[in-house]
C-alpha cells in the first residue's frame, strides 16, 4: 500500500511541475516562437499524468477521456520541433502551414477512441484500479508513436543542417526522449498484461524539467540558474535522507526505539518538508545576517546595474583602472589603487596605492585584495563584489582589444589589396601601351639585314611573350567553371606542346574524367607547367614527361582533380626551391619569369594547391591539386 501512495505522490508531483514548467516557458514567449508549442507539450503532459490520478481514484468519466487524449502529448512536441527548427532557418517542408490540421487528427483520434471505448478501469497490482486499453485504445497509441517518430525523424533531419548549440541541443532532446519512452511505456504493462510493477513512472517529474532544460539550456541563461539551484537542493534532500536513514538504523540501541521505527514514507515528507522551510527562508536570513555582519555595506541593484554599465564602456586598461578607483571611491570614500597584470606577467596597469584591486591573468582572469587590513568588514565587503565583477570584465576588456588589432590588420590588408589592384591595374596599361611601338619596330625591321631582322623579330617575339604573361598575371583570376571532359582538353594541350617543341609527353590516366573547370583556366596551367619541363629537356636525348591523371576527395569531401607532372630534366636548385612560384624567378630561356607565378594564381582561385616534389622518383615533379 505504501507503494502506491508514493506513486500517487509521484503522479501528483509530476502535474505541479510540469504545470510549473509550462507557466514559466510561457512567460518567455517573447524570447522563442518556439516556447509557447514546449509549454503545450508540458501542459499535456500534465493532463495525462492527471487522468491517471483519476484512474487510481477509480473516475472513469474523467481518467479514459484524459488518457484516451494521448496524441496530443506528440502532436505539441511536432508543433515545437516544426516551429523551433524554422526558428533556426531549417525548413520543415512546409509543415508549419499544417500545424493547425495536425491537432485537429489529434482531436479526432481521441474523441474516436473515447467513443469506441478505447480504454477500461480494473483492478492491477497493488491499485485497486488501473488503466488498461482496448482495440481502438492500441490504434490510438499506435497514432500518437508514429507522430513522436516523425518528430524526431524532422530532429535528425535538423541535426544535418545544424552546428554548434544547435545540434548539442538536439542530441540533449534525443537523449531525453528516450529517457521519457522508458518511463511512460510503463502505463501499458497492466495492458499486455504483466504483472511488473510500473517503477519507472515514479522518475516522471524529471521529464518535464528535463525537456525545457536540453531546449532552453543554450538560449536562456536564467534555465541554467534554476536548474543548478534545484540540482543543488536535491543533493540536500538525498544526503539529507541518507544521513537520517543512517541515525534511524543505529538509533534503537540508544533507547530511541520509537524513533527507529518511523516509516519511510514519513521520512520522505518530514524530510522534503524541512527542507522547503530552509530554501524559503534562505534568503531572509542572508539578508539579515548581512546587515548584521556588514552595516552599511549592502548595494543597491541600481549601483551594481550601474557599475556593469560603466565597466562594460572601457577601452583600454588605463580606464578600466582609472574608473575602478573612481567607482569604488564614490561608494566608500576610501582610496584604493588597480594592479592589471596579464598572462605573461606584462603590467597594463600598476599603481602603489594601498589597498589595491590586483587583477591577474594566469588560465583565466582573475581579481583579488591585497592591503585590506585596515579597511571596515562593510567596506571589505563591498570590495569583494566589486572584485568579483572584474574577472568577466578584464576578459571581455581583452577580447575587445584582440579584435581591434584583428581588424585594424584587416583594413591594413585591404588598403594594401586596393594598393596591389591599382598596381596591377597600371601593369596592364602599360603592357598594353608597349605593344604598339613593339609592332612599329617590327615594322621597321622588315627592310634591315635578315640577320639583324631576325635578332629583332626574336626579341620583339620575347617582349610579347613578356607582356603577355604580364597581362595573364595583373588579371582578376575570375573562375567560369562548366562540366568537361579533362582527358579530352589534356590531350590537346600535350599535342600542342609536342608540336612545339618535339618532345614525347606520356599521359596515365582514365580514357574519360568530366569535372567542373574553367577551361581556358585550366588549359593554361597545364601549357605553363608543360612548356617549363618541355623547355628544359628539350635538349637531352632521353628527355621524359609523364603526366599522371586521377581524381580523389580532399578532407572536405570534395572531389578533387589531381595533376602529377614529372620530368628528368636537371634538379631545381635548393636555392630556388623556396621562391619558385614568385614572379621572374625562373631562369629558362627565352621565358618570362611569370609562368609558374600565373600558375599558382590560377590554383589559388581554385582553393587548391601546388608544390615542387623530389620524393615521386623523378628529379622534378610538380602536383596540383584543383577541387571542383
Amino acid at each position: 500500500m505504501e507503494i502506491s501512495i508514493l506513486f500517487n505522490i509521484s503522479l501528483w508531483t509530476t502535474v505541479l511541475t510540469a504545470l510549473g514548467v509550462a507557466i514559466w516557458l510561457w512567460s518567455r514567449r517573447r524570447e522563442d516562437a518556439s516556447l509557447p508549442a514546449l509549454a503545450g507539450f508540458c501542459l499535456s503532459m500534465a493532463i495525462w499524468c492527471l487522468g491517471h490520478i483519476f484512474a487510481l481514484q477509480q473516475q472513469p468519466q474523467f481518467a479514459v477521456p484524459l488518457l484516451l487524449a494521448n496524441p496530443l502529448l506528440p502532436t505539441s512536441f511536432l508543433h515545437f520541433v516544426i516551429v523551433w527548427l524554422k526558428d533556426s532557418g531549417v525548413s520543415a517542408f512546409g509543415l508549419e502551414r499544417r500545424i493547425p490540421w495536425l491537432y485537429g487528427v489529434a482531436l479526432l483520434v481521441t474523441v474516436a477512441s473515447v467513443w469506441a471505448d478505447g480504454g477500461f478501469l480494473s483492478p492491477w497490482l497493488a491499485f485497486p484500479s488501473f488503466f488498461h486499453l482496448a482495440f481502438a485504445g492500441w490504434l490510438n497509441l499506435a497514432y500518437t508513436v508514429a507522430v513522436g517518430i516523425f518528430a524526431h525523424i524532422l530532429l535528425l533531419y535538423g541535426f544535418k543542417r545544424s552546428q554548434g548549440n544547435k545540434r548539442r541541443s538536439i542530441v540533449a532532446i534525443f537523449v531525453v526522449g528516450a529517457w521519457g519512452f522508458l518511463l511512460a511505456t510503463s502505463f501499458i504493462l497492466p495492458s499486455i498484461p504483466s504483472h511488473f510493477f510500473p517503477y519507472p513512472m515514479l522518475a516522471l517529474p524529471s521529464y518535464a524539467v528535463l525537456v525545457a532544460y536540453s531546449v532552453v539550456r543554450y538560449r536562456l541563461v536564467e534555465a541554467n540558474r534554476l536548474v543548478s539551484h534545484a540540482l543543488q537542493w536535491f543533493v540536500v534532500l538525498l544526503v539529507s535522507m541518507l544521513i537520517m536513514g543512517g541515525v534511524l538504523a543505529v538509533i534503537e540501541p540508544l533507547g530511541l526505539e520509537e524513533l527507529s521505527h518511523v516509516p519511510n514514507l514519513q521520512l520522505l515528507v518530514y524530510s522534503t518538508l524541512l527542507l522547503l522551510i530552509a530554501w524559503f527562508s534562505y534568503e531572509p536570513a542572508r539578508r539579515f545576517s548581512e546587515r548584521l555582519i556588514y552595516p552599511g555595506g549592502k548595494i543597491e541593484d541600481a549601483t551594481l546595474n550601474s557599475w556593469v554599465s560603466r565597466l562594460n564602456r572601457v577601452t583600454s586598461w588605463q580606464e578600466l583602472a582609472t574608473t575602478v578607483e573612481t567607482m569604488w571611491y564614490q561608494r566608500s570614500h576610501y582610496k584604493a589603487g588597480v594592479s592589471i597584470v596579464d598572462a605573461e606577467g606584462e603590467p597594463h596597469v600598476e599603481t602603489e596605492l594601498m589597498p589595491q584591486f590586483t587583477c591577474v591573468k594566469r588560465s583565466q582572469w582573475h581579481c583579488y585584495l591585497n592591503g585590506w587590513e585596515d579597511i571596515p568588514p562593510a567596506k571589505h565587503y563591498m570590495a569583494e563584489i566589486l572584485a568579483a565583477m572584474l574577472p568577466s570584465t578584464c576578459a571581455s576588456l581583452e577580447r575587445s582589444l584582440q579584435l581591434a588589432k584583428v581588424e585594424a590588420q584587416a583594413e591594413r590588408e585591404r588598403i594594401e589589396q586596393r594598393h596591389l589592384v591599382e598596381l596591377g591595374g597600371l601593369t596592364a596599361a602599360i603592357a598594353h601601351e608597349l605593344r604598339n611601338p613593339l609592332n612599329i619596330i617590327n615594322m621597321a625591321s622588315a627592310q634591315t639585314d635578315p640577320l639583324i631582322k631576325s635578332h629583332i623579330q626574336n626579341q620583339v617575339a620575347r617582349a610579347e611573350l613578356l607582356i603577355r604573361d604580364t597581362l595573364s598575371y595583373a588579371s582578376n583570376t575570375e573562375l567560369n567553371k562548366a562540366e568537361l571532359d579533362v582527358m579530352a582538353l589534356i590531350h590537346q594541350v600535350v599535342e600542342q606542346i609536342d608540336a612545339l617543341f618535339k618532345v614525347h609527353i606520356r599521359v596515365n590516366g582514365p580514357d574519360r574524367l568530366m569535372g567542373a573547370f574553367d577551361a581556358p583556366r585550366l588549359q593554361q596551367v597545364l601549357i605553363n607547367i608543360l612548356e617549363n619541363s618541355a623547355a628544359f629537356i628539350a635538349q637531352q636525348p632521353d628527355g621524359k614527361i609523364l603526366l599522371e591523371v586521377s581524381k580523389s576527395v580532399d578532407e572536405l569531401e570534395r572531389p578533387v582533380l589531381q595533376l602529377a607532372l614529372h620530368n628528368n630534366g636537371p634538379k631545381i636548385p635548393g636555392d630556388m626551391q623556396a621562391h619558385l612560384f614568385e614572379p621572374f624567378i625562373s631562369k629558362r630561356s627565352g621565358g618570362s619569369g611569370l609562368g609558374l607565378s600565373i600558375v599558382r594564381r590560377i590554383v589559388d582561385a581554385h582553393q587548391g594547391s601546388i608544390e615542387y616534389r623530389e620524393d615521386c622518383g623523378w628529379p622534378v615533379s610538380f602536383i596540383v591539386r584543383l577541387p571542383e
